[in-house]
């Protein structure tokens, strides 16, 4: 195993519930420790770039996560439309191909040059079990690796894998790569309908950049002591 020395990751809240009230109390009660909160395509659809806003005006920086894949052109289009927005993180899906992924990074670098460009690989609620099912036959792992070396060879700035591939990926992929990683359970939490965990903890020595950890705050009656003990399981 590969040994990675790595600064504590930053945590990503993915604020994916029900109604916008829900959002904004959850915000609220989270206090200034959290720095990143993700809309994902529930929230966006519901309450569009309004939201993107006002938690950009709250002082938190946001990832949306749209996940976009679709041909080159449209996957373009799309990124000029979010161009007016104060993203920090946008996600594309790495399966749309080497030609979408380029043409992504070009206009990212052109009207959206403070944006880190993320590339899912295979989402975390995928297992061997589900690739088959869809026709891929590579092992899990083969597989992150050769969507995320697709990515990164287009040049795009950031790979959203599982924990479980952050040290091979970290080995095989250029140093400068960010490393954002869903799957994160702290230690005693319900695994929900994630299939390929780890720890914070676990996560900061595998190499992860960002953390991205929802219902483990989201569900908590108090969300700024869970993050809080989230950052204290991670430094101690």
């Amino acid at each position: 195993m590969l040994n990675v020395t790595h600064k504590t990751p930053e945590i990503i809240l993915a604020l994916d519930v029900d109604k916008r009230e829900q959002a904004e109390k959850i915000l609220q009660a989270t206090g200034n420790k959290l720095k990143w909160v993700k809309v994902g395509l529930q929230s966006y659809l519901r309450d569009g770039p309004d939201l993107v806003r006002t938690i950009a005006d709250s002082g938190k920086k946001v990832f949306l996560d749209l996940k976009l894949h679709d041909i080159p052109n449209t996957m373009a289009k799309a990124m000029e439309s979010l161009s007016t927005l104060p993203i920090g993180m946008l996600t594309l899906h790495a399966h749309a191909g080497e030609e979408a992924l380029k043409r992504c990074a070009q206009t990212g670098k052109d009207i959206l040059p403070e944006t880190l460009l993320l590339a899912v690989t295979v989402l975390t609620s995928m297992d061997q079990n589900a690739l088959s099912s869809i026709g891929v036959k590579s092992p899990v792992i083969e597989q992150v690796e050769r969507l995320a070396r697709v990515a990164t060879q287009s040049e795009i700035g950031g790979i959203v894998c599982s924990p479980h591939e952050l040290v091979h990926l970290r080995a095989c992929l250029p140093c400068k790569t960010k490393m954002v990683t869903p799957g994160i359970r702290p230690a005693g939490s319900a695994v929900g309908d994630q299939k390929r965990i780890m720890t914070p903890t676990q996560a900061k020595q595998a190499g992860a950049d960002y953390l991205v950890i929802g219902r483990p705050i989201l569900a908590a009656e108090n969300p700024s002591g869970a993050l809080d003990a989230i950052l204290e399981e991670m430094q101690s």
